[in-house]
C-alpha cells in the first residue's frame, strides 16, 4: 500500500469512524459488533479504494458500504434470531399457563 493511500485511510477513519461506528450501532444494537463493522467499513475502503467514485464526497462513499455491510450482516443473521425470540415467547407462555 503506498503511503499516500495508508495517510487517506487514517485520514478518513479519523474524520468519520465515530459516525460511522453510531450509524451501525443503531442498526445492530450491539457496540462489539459495531464496531466489527466499522472496521470492516475501513477494510472494504482500503480494497476498493482505486474504484471509489470521485463524483461523491469519501464520507459518502464510507456510509455506502456501512450501510451494505450492515444490511448483510443482518440479513445473515435474521434467522437465529427469530428462532431465539420465538423460543423465548414459548418459554414465556408456558410460565403464564
Amino acid at each position: 500500500m503506498s503511503k499516500n493511500i495508508k495517510d487517506e485511510l487514517a485520514d478518513w477513519y479519523d474524520q468519520h469512524s465515530k459516525s460511522i461506528l453510531s450509524f451501525i450501532l443503531l442498526m445492530v444494537k450491539d457496540y462489539q459488533q459495531a464496531e466489527d463493522l466499522t472496521h470492516d467499513t475501513f477494510v472494504k475502503a482500503y480494497l476498493y479504494h482505486n474504484s471509489f467514485n470521485q463524483h461523491s464526497s469519501e464520507k459518502t462513499g464510507l456510509f455506502s458500504i456501512a450501510h451494505n455491510l450492515t444490511v448483510d450482516f443482518l440479513r445473515k443473521r435474521k434467522p437465529s434470531k427469530f428462532f431465539k425470540e420465538v423460543f423465548l415467547l414459548q418459554k414465556a407462555s408456558s410460565y403464564t399457563e
